[in-house]
Formats: structure tokens, C-alpha cells, sequence
């Protein structure tokens, strides 16, 4: 059976197994098969052997996002070849790569921070050098000197782990109370985090996090949980796979041509941008902390899909409704309204792209009063019809 190799991945992580997902499911629709090679067995030796094993091989798919970025594309001899979340120096700009739009997601990033009207801001990336981290966090700082707000960086240094561990809590120290915290991956966000606790600093009461990915097994079992930036990697999988697909179809029907030539230097680099920020405790805003603001967000989140309206929810809180609104704007950036639209189309989202749900009953699954109401949240945040969202972003 034809096959698609996914390389270098680390068994386990949420991350990977999204992306594999993505792969199997083009895979699938062409009668093919995904395999995934882990990052201990993906060594240019051993190459020749997982291609036997998988003969006839369509095409690769290389995860760079670690420390070891890949094997350029002379190793694949005539063989496709995708590079996941690669530079776009990498091996010379040589064979294709899908990566994450660095710009976009600092860009979501410092829209959701800054809704809480932080007195500073700063942003901390990962131990290594990678291209991705600090794409994010420079693009981060640009976005606030150009607002005239002040960042702080908490730079990439050559270190021990033990070393750096001991810089972020002197760093996590020094920061001025109600500074909102980019972190450019939800590991470095944990990493916050327990940098906080260990010098007794509460989030989100002195400090706001927020963190990329939403790597569930990080953001959900930290204390507080971690909001994120949401990014589809079952989308980046799917469109990797997509391209090996569309080579595949010109080798058999024209002969082989080289990928360079096979496919269009835009779809070769393609970048893809975040979903949106899902929010936890760990963004509860700088405001007034009032403990009656954190129980209404977790309702929000059990019950906005049920239907849950602003009016209900400020009635269940011995105070009025005036007051409930403007603690709950003081102290996360927000309206309850805008909280309870966030969840719902966070549901929308989840919907239109991962089940073949009817767009017209979707308002009813996510607690849209109406269809129209959907339709004007939905182009409101995503600049798009919700057919045309589908259409380009459906896992089918």
C-alpha cells in the first residue's frame, strides 16, 4: 500500500498525534496509509530501511520543530519531502515546508493580553534558539513599542536548564505586579508559572500567562490552568499531506518532476495562522479579583453552549447586576457578553471544522440565539462567512 512518512515525531506527545491525524485522514481518502517514524529511529541510516518497509513511499513529512531540524532534501533522493514548522532558511529554502505564522499569533496574542489594560507586558520564549520562539516573541515586543507600551524579554541564553530554570524565577520576580506574560509555547508558559510559585506570586492575581498551542496535557494540569492560542495541527498534517498528494498525481501523469517544479512556490511555503486564544484561570485579568468573577468564567465555559445569558448569570451572584458587570470587565478585560460569545465560538469553530454538522443547525449546538447572530459574531472574528470558513479549513 502507498505510504506517507511522518519523521522524527515523539511518541505520546498531543501535538504529533494531531498532526498524524491530519496525515491519515488525506491518507485515507486515497486508499493510502500514514506511518509514523519515531524521532530515535529517524536517523539518515536508517532511512533506506523505512522505505523498504513502506514501499511504495509517497512522500515524507519531517517534523522540525525540536533541536534537530530535519534532513535536507539530497537524503530523499527523488521522493517528496514536507518540513513541518521549518525556518524558511532551512536547507536553503530547498523542497517544501508548512510553519505557523509567527506575526499572527503574536498579533492574537497581544489582543487577548491586552484587553485586561496591563501596565506592562513581557514575553519569555523557549531554552534553545528556535526560529519559531523567536519569530513569536519579537513580533511580540514590535507589537507593544509600536503601542507605545513598554516589554520586557526574558532572553535566549546558552545554558543548563538548571541555569535558566534559576534566571526565570529572578526574572518572574522582578516584574512589576499585573504584568501580562506572552509565552511562546505552553511549556515555557508552565515553566511561568512554577517560576511564580516558587517566589509566591499568584496568577492571575499578580500576573497574567498566556501561552501557544493549547497542548491540553500542559494548560489543563497546571495550577491555574493555562490559557493558550489555539493552533490546528490537524490542519497542518492534512495540507503537508495534501502537497505529497498533488506531486504523487504529477508523477503519474507527467513523469516525475522534481517537488521544487511540481508545485507552486506560494503552496510550497505556506503559513498557517492561529484559531483563537481559549481561555483558563491563568488570564483572569489585573482588575479587582473578586473570587465570584473566576466561578462565573468556569460557568460560562460549563454553560454558554446551553444557552447561558449574561442576565441569568449576574442573577445567580448576591449583587447587582451593574456591579457584577463592570467586576467582571475590571478584572478579565471583558464583558460577560464577549466571554460567553468567546466560548460558543470556540464551539462553532470546533464544529465547522471537525464534524459535517449542518450550518444551519450549528447556532443551535453552540447557544447562538439565532442563525443571524452566529453569522455576525462568526465574520466579526474570523473575517469570513462560515460556508467559506468550512470550505477552507474542514477536515474532511
Amino acid at each position: 500500500m502507498t505510504t506517507i512518512l511522518y519523521l522524527n515525531i515523539i511518541p505520546g506527545d498531543s501535538i504529533h498525534a494531531l498532526t498524524l491525524a491530519g496525515i491519515r485522514r488525506y491518507a485515507a481518502a486515497l486508499g493510502w496509509e500514514a506511518a509514523a517514524v519515531p524521532e530515535t529511529e529517524t536517523r539518515p541510516e536508517a532511512l533506506e530501511a523505512h522505505f523498504r518497509a513502506h514501499t511504495p513511499v509517497a512522500g515524507c513529512i519531517v517534523e522540525c520543530a525540536g533541536l534537530h531540524a530535519g534532513f535536507p532534501p539530497r537524503l530523499f533522493g527523488k521522493t517528496p519531502v514536507v518540513y513541518l514548522h521549518a525556518p524558511p532558511t532551512l536547507h536553503g529554502g530547498a523542497g517544501a515546508r508548512i510553519r505557523w505564522d509567527g506575526e499572527a499569533i503574536a498579533r492574537t496574542a497581544f489582543r487577548e493580553l491586552s484587553a485586561g489594560r496591563p501596565p506592562l507586558f513581557a514575553v519569555a520564549g523557549t531554552r534553545g534558539r528556535f526560529n519559531w520562539s523567536l519569530e513569536r516573541s519579537r513580533a511580540f515586543a514590535a507589537l507593544a513599542a509600536k503601542t507605545g507600551a513598554k516589554c520586557l524579554v526574558f532572553e535566549t541564553r546558552a545554558e543548563t536548564e538548571e541555569e535558566r530554570v534559576e534566571r526565570l524565577v529572578r526574572w518572574v520576580a522582578g516584574l512589576q505586579r499585573h504584568t501580562a506574560v506572552f509565552a511562546t509555547n505552553d511549556f515555557v508558559a508552565r515553566d511561568v508559572v512554577t517560576a511564580a510559585r516558587a517566589v509566591h506570586i499568584s496568577i492571575p492575581h499578580d500576573l497574567t500567562v498566556l501561552g501557544v498551542d493549547n497542548n491540553a496535557a500542559v494548560c489543563e494540569t497546571s495550577d491555574p490552568a493555562i490559557s493558550s492560542i489555539q493552533l490546528d495541527f490537524e490542519r497542518a498534517g492534512f495540507l503537508a499531506a495534501r502537497l505529497i498528494g498533488d506531486v504523487f498525481a504529477t508523477k503519474n501523469t507527467k513523469g516525475h518532476k522534481d517537488f521544487v517544479n511540481s508545485v507552486p512556490f506560494l503552496a510550497r511555503n505556506a503559513t498557517i495562522g492561529p484559531l483563537l486564544a481559549v481561555r483558563r484561570r491563568s488570564t483572569g485579568g489585573s482588575g479587582r479579583r473578586e473570587k465570584f468573577v473566576l466561578e462565573a468564567v468556569e460557568m460560562i465555559r460549563r454553560e454558554a453552549c446551553d444557552g447561558l445569558t449574561a442576565m441569568a448569570l449576574a442573577q445567580r451572584f448576591p449583587c447587582s447586576r451593574t456591579l457584577f458587570n463592570l467586576r467582571f470587565r475590571e478584572a478579565t478585560g471583558h464583558s460577560v457578553l464577549d466571554e460567553i460569545q468567546h466560548v460558543r465560538l470556540e464551539k462553532a469553530l470546533a464544529l465547522l471544522g471537525g464534524t459535517d454538522t449542518p450550518i444551519g443547525a450549528i447556532a443551535d449546538f453552540c447557544g447562538f440565539g439565532s442563525g443571524v447572530e452566529l453569522r455576525r459574531v462568526f465574520r466579526a472574528h474570523t473575517g469570513m462567512s462560515l460556508r467559506q470558513w468550512r470550505k477552507e479549513n474542514a477536515r474532511k
